[in-house]
């Protein structure tokens, strides 16, 4: 009989991951509005996969004859909060790679972030945020709880 060795602290910060990972998705489909400018000054919808202090990816559903950014191509990016105020980043595509997500078809794009904007410490404290509420946050089971820590 072999024995397993289990570690906890590994498979804590796998749920953590997986956790920070859906609360995202929610932050990114439900309350924020996400768009890149296009080359010819209009705003196309995109969808956050991730972000980092460093980079983000994001995806659009692909589109015949619809060319997406390059690589190497700097895309500004807006952050919408409200429907009038929004957080603009810069960011390089490094890569961009196509997808099937619950059966529909996207192009994901992997990017770096321009640090040397004025936008990007408030980026960076969005960024921790996000994964701070992340650990933080509990489900709402409609019961009334008091949790103090």
């Amino acid at each position: 009989m072999s024995k397993q060795v289990i570690d906890f602290g590994a498979k804590r910060e796998e749920k953590l991951q997986e956790k920070r990972r859906r609360t995202e998705r929610i932050f990114f489909q439900h309350l924020l509005g996400i768009y890149c400018v296009t080359g010819n000054s209009e705003l196309q919808q995109v969808e956050f996969v991730d972000v980092s202090e460093d980079g983000c990816a994001f995806q659009v559903p692909f589109k015949d004859n619809v060319a997406g950014p390059t690589e190497k191509e700097n895309v500004p990016m807006r952050i919408y909060f409200s429907q009038d105020t929004y957080l603009p980043i810069l960011v390089t595509v490094q890569n961009s790679t196509q997808t099937i997500v619950e059966g529909r078809r996207y192009i994901r794009y992997g990017c770096s972030i321009d640090k040397t904007t004025a936008s990007h410490p408030a980026y960076v404290q969005f960024v921790k945020f996000l994964h701070m509420y992340a650990e933080q946050a509990h489900k709402d089971t409609g019961k009334v709880t008091f949790f103090y820590i």
